[in-house]
């Protein structure tokens, strides 16, 4: 099943690439136009898988900037295919029915290298916008409260898909860890994807001394998600407990007597333990906060008596037309929702997959604060 999805990826890529390569191609004069689009064009078209499959045979920064390249030019495809399919709608109409005004039809060439230039201006724009925007993440305090008494009420910051890796590197995380200790949190909660398949970047640009700057005196509690499971997860654990992190996978921290944080491993781990397992030990009347990086099946924390359930995962789409596809895949795939007596806030991560972008979405971490009546 799993050749069957990437086979269908593949060949959008590929068919889509194939098409905006003709349609350049047609827009611009033969020579040298055409020589350098052509050798750019190729260029970013092969990034992408290049640094997916020879990610870990290039030096770090090396595959840092392939990387970076090759999210960059699938997030500008989003935008770049309608646009141009758009405009050849257009043409073919008027073919049929002529109403194109006399200047942009006494020079055609003229005419297709303006509208060349207009379509990767446009494009150009929308990804500066995203790149702006993806660096101004935003803090949501979130206003949930319980019904169960509680002594302490210990400020909570969640976070989620850091994706540290080739593209999220070093200075990121500064800006990250400086967000979250800015709002001086007691208790810290990493909702998965914390890593980004490989930990060479990890390792090699010394991340985990960064991590260890998060300071949340009652500790920083964390789950897996699908990507720590695409590398060496065991190194991945233990750079995590390096980090200072109390990992949970599949298990229960007390960090005051009031509150319970339950741990479930990602659902990639398709052994891992059911909800009523890791919670047969639990006293219900404490506040039960339950971390499941992926938010399916949201009746089970409903079912086995859960508080509040943070997630991540969805991104909310992280670009737009996306978040409308996994508004249809999730029963919820962003903010806040109640099923039962039990409250959901699905994030859209602080990090992100791939290229710098944000497009219609937003970066976040979650404040939870006052969550006592």
């Amino acid at each position: 099943m799993r050749w069957i999805f990437f086979t269908t990826i593949i060949a959008l890529y590929a068919g889509a690439n194939i098409y905006l390569f003709i349609r350049g191609l047609h827009s611009l004069p033969a020579g040298l136009w055409r020589i350098v689009f052509s050798g750019v064009f190729i260029i970013l078209a092969l990034a992408f898988f290049s640094g997916m499959i020879f990610s870990e045979a290039f030096p770090v920064r090396v595959t840092s900037v392939i990387q970076h390249a090759g999210g960059m030019w699938l997030i500008s495809l989003i935008y770049f295919i309608p646009i141009v399919l758009i405009i050849d709608i257009v043409r073919l109409i008027n073919k049929i029915f002529p109403f194109f005004p006399s200047f942009l039809t006494l020079n055609p060439q003229l005419t297709k290298i303006g509208t060349f230039g207009f379509v990767v201006g446009l494009v150009a724009i929308i990804m500066v916008y995203g790149i702006i925007n993806f660096n101004h993440p935003s803090i949501k305090t979130l206003d949930i409260k319980t019904s169960k008494r509680l002594r302490d009420v210990p400020k909570i910051v969640v976070a989620s898909d850091l994706h540290l890796g080739y593209t999220l590197g070093r200075k990121k995380l500064d800006d990250f860890i400086n967000l979250i200790n800015s709002q001086k949190p007691e208790i810290v909660l990493l909702c998965g994807d914390i890593f980004d398949r490989s930990v060479r970047p990890i390792e090699q640009w010394n991340m985990i001394e960064e991590l260890r700057k998060i300071h949340a005196p009652l500790g920083v509690y964390a789950v897996p998600g699908n990507h720590e499971y695409f590398g060496d997860q065991e190194k991945v654990f233990d750079l995590w407990k390096q980090a200072g992190f109390v990992v949970l996978r599949d298990s229960v921290a007390q960090p005051t007597d009031d509150i319970y944080i339950v741990g479930r491993d990602d659902r990639t781990n398709q052994r891992r333990k059911s909800l009523s397992q890791i919670m047969s030990n639990i006293d219900h009347s404490r506040l039960i906060i339950l971390l499941d990086h992926q938010p399916f099946h949201l009746e089970e924390a409903m079912e086995a008596g859960v508080d509040f359930q943070f997630s991540g995962h969805t991104h909310d789409g992280q670009v737009w037309p996306v978040g409308l596809i996994a508004n249809r895949i999730y029963e919820k795939s962003y903010g806040y929702f109640k099923k039962g007596d039990t409250q959901y806030y699905i994030t859209s991560g602080l990090g992100l997959w791939g290229p710098h972008l944000r497009i219609g979405t937003n970066s976040e971490i979650v404040v939870v604060d006052n969550y006592s009546n």
